[in-house]
């Protein structure tokens, strides 16, 4: 099978690339070994970076990530909530850092507006008291999973073929240039290779493993950060820390619930996501310093990803982008770094490279086309905006005259599953609880995994145990450090797949 450009990855950056190639009139094909979605782009805490974050130490990436969010509001709106954010100041931090914070965000042209601790306490009234300096930015929430799948879902509509569960496994490399890839297509849809005319690595955290395949190295450090996940909406703004970027600094409202992050470790693999106990109390100990209630909520889940970051991983390492050609294979591009915030501008900067080899004049066009329809407007329905939210233009498919509930926590359809698997991109469960959330509220699927596997069965006749046992097993890993009513919660689930359904759930 030939094509002028293979992409591997299917995060945002790749789905990106697609649809930017795809609207210039480029012939594509991208491959995800996965899902869409499935590591650092959906391993985040959906935050729309205002730039504010890194102004201080880091004004290029502040810089991409003002523009960015202000294009990002302009094709995707569907899938962004526009609650605006707060960095807060209490008295135990250095107060010169405000000042410094100011004057960096006015370089770097990050919109800010100054508002009084009273002024702070009236918008966010679960705010610590012992708020001394509040600035207002134009931070979001945004859902990364909608946000993929909306570029994916373009990049077809434009040409490119788009496929997930598809890993490339080998290179050969003759004379300087990469002739043919393997690849292992779990669905069996194409060849065994690929003849490609440019190899673009859009890898994320395998980034070096991929070019390692070329016979290439990606000079970068991989970066583990842990999040948790708490029951409900607890703030309207995205909540951070007035302060150096530190363990513990933001807090996120994003559907049904508030995202408390990040931590920041070296990781020693692409999937090293393990959240400790250590992590978890500190999270809770550093963000609740800015909301104390923080301290008596519940909390439902942990997940970690890995962030690929040039220079070496920390809190020092730049959130910027590259781009990597090595002399040795001039075909192969490995695009590194960057933000969720700046997928677009990575993917323009690697689509202009790929023309200029291809001989193409096209120009971008990602940040003029939309990429779903508008937010809803005053007068739609809860479930109409919700479905708008998730789905973008997909939302027509489901039919919402199905009014039957197979996830209670997340409201999600039975049509809403049916839609998707008719899709065809979703092949386990955990590809549908991307898609449509089932599975990610308050019980972690207890009440609907069995509901949306059935369906499974019947749409696409899969064989039931390994499909729910790998959806388990993932979501057991966000369950380990659970306490209180959650934990007491887990036992009854664990007690009742393996006593009721004879599972062999880990007790």
């Amino acid at each position: 099978m030939r094509t002028d450009v293979l992409i591997i990855g299917g995060g945002a950056t790749g789905a990106g690339i697609a649809r930017d190639l795809a609207l210039r009139g480029v012939n594509c094909l991208l491959l995800e070994m996965g899902d869409f979605c499935h590591g650092a782009s959906g391993g985040n805490h959906g935050l729309l970076h205002s730039g504010g974050r890194y102004a201080v130490k880091d004004p290029t990436s502040a810089s991409e990530c003002a523009l960015e969010n202000a294009v990002l509001r302009s094709i995707a709106p569907f899938c962004i909530e526009d609650t605006g954010g707060l960095f807060v100041s209490l008295p135990e931090d250095d107060p010169s850092f405000a000042d410094t914070f100011v004057g960096s965000c006015r370089k770097a042209n990050v919109p800010f507006e100054e508002l009084t601790a009273k002024e702070a306490l009236r918008s966010e009234p679960e705010l610590s008291s012992r708020v001394t300096r509040c600035l207002k930015v134009n931070d979001g929430s945004i859902d990364p999973f909608s946000l993929v799948q909306a570029n994916v879902d373009d990049a077809r509509s434009a040409g490119a073929k788009v496929l997930n569960h598809c890993a490339v496994t080998g290179m050969t490399v003759e004379n300087g240039t990469v002739v043919e890839v393997e690849v292992r297509d779990r669905r069996g849809g194409i060849p065994a290779s690929i003849v490609p005319e440019i190899v673009v690595n859009a890898a994320g955290a395998w980034v070096d493993e991929v070019a390692k395949l070329a016979g290439c190295r990606v000079p970068m450090g991989l970066d583990q950060g842990s999040m948790l996940v708490m029951d409900g909406r607890h703030c309207r703004y995205v909540v951070n820390r007035l302060r150096s970027p530190s363990n513990g600094d933001i807090i996120v409202p994003n559907h049904t619930s508030t995202i408390l992050g990040t931590t920041s470790r070296p990781a020693g693999a692409p999937n090293d996501v393990t959240v400790s106990r250590e992590d978890v109390d500190l999270l809770v100990r550093e963000t609740a310093a800015m909301m104390p209630s923080l301290r008596e909520r519940r909390t439902i889940r942990t997940y970690g990803g890995v962030r690929p970051l040039l220079g070496g991983g920390g809190r020092g390492a730049s959130r910027s982008f590259a781009m990597l050609n090595d002399e040795r294979v001039g075909n192969l591009i490995s695009v590194a770094g960057g933000k969720l915030t700046t997928y677009r501008l990575m993917a323009e900067k690697v689509s202009d490279r790929v023309c200029e080899m291809l001989g193409s004049s096209s120009n971008c066009r990602t940040h003029k086309e939309a990429l779903g329809p508008p937010a809803n407007g005053k007068g739609d329905s809860i479930s109409a905006v919700r479905l708008v939210r998730k789905y973008g233009r997909s939302a027509s498919s489901v039919d919402t005259t199905d009014a039957r509930v197979v996830c209670s926590c997340e409201q999600v359809l039975r049509s809403e599953v049916t839609a998707v698997l008719k899709a065809g991109d979703a092949l386990t469960l955990a590809d549908v609880m991307r898609r449509t959330r089932a599975g990610m509220g308050y019980c972690q699927g207890f009440d609907c995994a069995l509901s949306v596997l059935e369906i499974m069965m019947e749409q696409n006749g899969i064989d039931p145990v390994p499909s729910l046992n790998e959806f388990l097993g993932e979501r057991e890993r966000g369950l380990e450090h659970t306490s209180g009513d959650q934990l007491r919660q887990e036992m009854l689930r664990r007690h009742v797949l393996n006593g009721v359904y004879g599972l062999g759930v880990r007790e």
